[in-house]
């Protein structure tokens, strides 16, 4: 595949709250070392920040340094990242099992522990206790109203900053703050995120799930409404989406696409008294059933489709190919996209 360019360094004038945030003397502290910590440790450590990555336990910590490294070296056998550069990247992190001593020294906590108010609720704590005063907090939540679940010492300095998994592929980063308190502070956060290559969007007020998730959540109701009613297979449903609206997608967004299509279509498309939306169920059975038989998904070799012998790094590694790929393709579109005019 043709090379892209490489990454831009993070530049020097960065601040972060009261602080400037620059690679090379600024700390990253990542709690959390499952699905979402090693990419988010991995897309500072490239950009020339000091990264320390924390877990509660050993294997778990051993598996996240693992995802960590696996991720660097695809991206020097996509030509994406010299050995020389990754190996620079690596040296920057260290791993830690537990992270009192991490949190001490950090610029910038990055939690991405477990979606669980205790837990979450415990981490803020933690740091308002040991972090310096002007430590700067982002959550990875995709969800909860962390600002409610924090220490009202903390109020200025934590933001939501919702990464996509794989952390360091997909661009999109949903920043979300306790207004007016972190306006300053939600600003410099996109700031950084543009500056170590990804694509933050700004939410003006806070609502569980965010923007991304909601609508994931949606559709989710509409595909497992159609696979239960027979009316397509788990197969052609994917090829009909990749065929159709996710190109177009790519280009009008969800919203500008009502434009090309026409408001007064869309209006009367809503009004259409033989389209019936699919009935509202807590989880729909064509999920559920699955879960209750023990297949999972990737994670287990079998969910909608049978992943035969292959491991769970393997097939992530074949979709992170894949979704690099697309980003090479499709890079004018994700970074800093704008309205068709």
């Amino acid at each position: 595949m043709t090379s892209l360019p490489p990454l831009a360094p993070a530049t020097s004038d960065l601040q972060l709250g009261s602080q400037p945030f620059t690679p090379g003397t600024s700390r990253v502290t990542v709690l959390g070392a499952g699905v979402m910590g090693p990419g988010i440790a991995l897309v500072f450590a490239e950009h020339g920040y000091q990264v320390d990555l924390c877990e509660i336990h050993e294997t778990g910590l051993a598996k996240g340094m693992q995802s960590l490294r696996d991720g660097l070296a695809l991206k020097v056998s996509e030509q994406l990242l010299t050995q020389e550069a990754a190996d620079a990247a690596l040296a920057r992190v260290q791993s830690h099992v537990g992270s009192d001593v991490a949190i001490a020294r950090a610029d910038l906590v990055i939690e991405a522990v477990s979606e669980n108010k205790e837990v979450k609720r415990q981490v803020f704590d933690t740091i308002a206790r040991i972090g310096k005063p002007t430590v700067i907090t982002w959550s990875n939540t995709s969800s909860l109203d962390v600002f409610a679940l924090s220490d009202a010492s903390m109020r200025g300095r934590l933001v939501v900053a919702h990464w996509f998994a794989p952390a360091q592929i997909i661009p999109l980063v949903e920043v979300v703050g306790s207004a007016p308190h972190t306006d300053t502070l939600m600003q410099q956060t996109c700031e950084v995120l543009r500056a170590v290559g990804k694509t933050p969007v700004r939410l003006n007020k806070m609502v569980n799930g965010f923007v991304i998730n909601r609508l994931q959540r949606l559709l989710g109701r509409e595909i497992f409404h159609l696979l239960e009613s027979g009316v397509i297979s788990p197969e052609d449903m994917d090829i009909a989406v990749r065929a159709s609206i996710a190109p177009r997608m790519q280009v009008l967004g969800v919203v500008q696409r009502y434009d090309f299509t026409g408001l007064g279509l869309s209006v009367r498309n809503f009004r259409d008294p033989d389209f019936q939306d699919p009935p509202f169920e807590e989880v729909p059975k064509h999920l559920l059933d699955r879960v209750n038989d023990g297949h999972l998904g990737v994670a287990t070799g079998q969910g909608f489709f049978d992943y035969g012998t292959q491991t769970m790094l393997e097939l992530q590694n074949e979709r992170d190919r894949h979704l690099y790929r697309v980003m090479e393709r499709l890079s004018h579109y994700v970074d800093g996209p704008r309205p068709v005019r």
